[in-house]
């Protein structure tokens, strides 16, 4: 079997920073699978046929602190991290025909020598047999701060009363969707991220690997 490690949380928990920095440090594959959908809103948007086949044609070249993300080589890194695709992502992964969609294509990610997916059901829905569950999370200030300075990174504007209310929104709607609803399941282990850096969080973690795997 090969080894997984699940990360769910909110948005702005820190999730995607840790998640790349677990499979860093393991060498494992790694899979966004927020980046998954928010690939579908881009190719929706754009009213591209076949999306689902085209969503895997899209490349995710990433560092710790940095990634490119191109389609059919052009880099589409700020449109798919910007404000329309965050909305519609949102609204598409509520829709059960497109997450059935994105299901089988994020299955696909487990390959030798490992995986480290990080998503919102990861644990309860797409890989319930990993032996290592992560549900991170922070508390409202910091998720909204990392939002507002992840967005200004990207070169854009920050309205922070509106990012909270679309961060609020975005976990309503995470939280009490019909379909594989945002939950920490009762094998997870809790961790809160405010305060505690990268390092300390990735290596908690590598210890739960090395005792479980």
């Amino acid at each position: 079997m090969v080894p997984i490690v699940t990360i769910d949380g909110p948005s702005g928990s820190g999730k995607g920073t840790i998640s790349k920095s677990l499979a860093i440090e393991l060498g494992w594959n790694y899979l966004d699978s927020g980046l998954i959908y928010r690939c579908y809103a881009y190719l929706h948007l754009k009213k591209i046929n076949n999306i689902p086949e085209e969503v895997g044609k899209i490349n995710h070249n990433y560092k710790l602190d940095s990634e490119t993300i191109t389609y059919l080589d052009e880099d589409i890194t700020d449109q798919i991290r910007g404000p329309e695709i965050t909305k519609l992502s949102s609204e598409l992964s509520q829709i059960e025909e497109v997450r059935s969609q994105l299901t089988m294509i994020q299955k696909t990610y487990r390959k030798a020598p490992g995986l480290v997916a990080e998503g919102r059901d990861m644990s309860s829905k797409l890989f319930p047999d990993s032996l290592v569950k992560i549900f991170l999370t922070a508390n409202l200030e910091e998720r909204v701060s990392r939002r507002a300075n992840q967005l200004r990174n990207a070169g854009q504007k920050v309205n922070i009363s509106e990012l909270k209310n679309e961060i609020e929104l975005r976990d309503e709607r995470d939280t009490k969707r019909s379909h594989s609803p945002l939950k920490q399941t009762q094998d997870s282990v809790l961790i809160d991220s405010s305060s505690r850096t990268v390092r300390e969080i990735t290596n908690l973690i590598i210890k739960l690997v090395n005792e479980k795997y």
